[in-house]
């Protein structure tokens, strides 16, 4: 508590103001912000100055200059290493510690357990591992005394707690993913699909309640509309079945076997080839409309297309295949939650908690998706 203590000391003393929230120790999650009193909504419970947010404006100039042409990600990560300034330990105090970030989030994990991803997470893993690595070769460049690790803790950190901001001279000149910076006491709000409110102008960051809290009650702001494989690649954590709303599962291992060539031909000349999305509701779109080539002549497929046949007509026939499908889908989901029950290590026993944990998660959307169409 000596840490959170010393930030909020500092962060006020530097303009930052709370009111009616605060930092606090959450059992097995790290740290969260709680209601301290009873809050009405459209309260503002937290505003952070400008001048204390960490950005590439006000990046010192040697790292700018040796880091000509990095990514915002990779300049900010780079300062975080080199970073001296006894303000910034006090910050450093409450931030996740380098064990906690490579033990939660997939892209320090060892290749093993990457590999026992499910897909959708393993593209994400693909994407993000590519721009690290770019990242790092810059970096490295620079600046040969650091070691990958302590960048990869720093880039992480950086990756899982920016926030969206821009200024009129960034909006032009950088790309939508460069518009990030770090801030103090707000990157201890947790993520929740339903939270506060977060806003920002050229003068400070205001989070805002947008409904009645009582006192006690954990505080949240929402990351973005993101499904649990993002979440886990991204940020290191999913949210418990049930609770996100956005979650998703990819059907394509599962599909996109099933056809003959000329029929995914079809699909791809169609606009409808791959991206079969399974979440809590319904398959898509997309995954009902490619099933149906599985029931139709292709005529009969374009005419509903056309809107010249009517889909209801064929709907217990795609619901047929799309039971297939999920019962195909349940079978390989059991089969990977032996792989990680067999994964060696103890020394990995957190990364494969996460990994059947999202499993599980997915066998319990399948499960209950069977159900509904029985």
């Amino acid at each position: 508590m000596d840490a959170i203590e010393n930030l909020l000391t500092w962060a006020r003393s530097n303009g930052v103001v709370t009111d009616g929230i605060g930092p606090q120790v959450l059992s097995g999650r790290g740290i969260g912000i709680v209601a301290t009193q009873n809050l009405k909504a459209d309260h503002v419970i937290l505003t952070v100055p400008s001048t204390l947010l960490r950005s590439l404006g006000n990046t010192p100039k040697p790292i700018l200059r040796k880091l000509k042409g990095a990514t915002v990600h990779a300049i900010l990560s780079a300062s975080l290493c080199l970073e001296t300034s006894p303000d910034f330990d006090i910050w450093k105090a409450v931030l996740p510690t380098q064990h906690d970030i490579t033990t939660s989030i997939p892209l320090a994990w060892p290749p093993e357990l990457q590999a026992l991803l499910p897909t959708t997470a393993k593209t994400l893993l693909e994407e993000q591992s590519a721009k690290f690595a770019r990242d790092w070769a810059l970096v490295s460049a620079a600046y040969p005394e650091l070691t990958r690790d302590e960048y990869l803790y720093a880039w992480l950190l950086v990756n899982s707690r920016t926030f969206y901001h821009t200024t009129r001279r960034t909006e032009k000149k950088l790309p939508k993913e460069d518009h990030m910076v770090l801030q103090p006491v707000a990157d201890l709000f947790n993520h929740a699909p339903d939270g506060c409110q977060v806003s920002f102008d050229e003068h400070c960051y205001t989070i805002t309640t947008t409904r009645a809290c009582q006192r006690g009650e954990e505080l949240f702001i929402r990351y973005g509309s993101h499904s649990n494989d993002f979440l886990l690649v991204e940020y290191g954590f999913t949210l418990p079945s049930g609770l996100n709303k956005w979650d998703e599962l990819c059907l394509d291992p599962y599909m996109c076997p099933l056809f003959t060539a000329p029929q995914k031909q079809t699909l791809e000349d169609a606009g409808f080839w791959g991206k079969y999305m399974l979440d809590a509701e319904t398959a898509c779109y997309r995954t009902q409309t490619a099933l149906r080539l599985l029931c139709l002549s292709e005529g009969d497929w374009r005419a509903v297309l056309d809107g010249q046949r009517d889909e209801d007509e064929d709907v217990v026939a795609v619901e047929g295949e799309l039971r297939k499908v999920l019962r195909r889908c349940e079978k390989e989901i059991r089969s990977r939650i032996v792989d990680v029950e067999r994964a060696t290590g103890t020394e990995h026993e957190e990364m494969r908690d996460s990994l059947r944990r999202r499993w599980l998660q997915m066998k319990e959307l399948v499960v209950t998706s069977m159900a509904r169409l029985q």
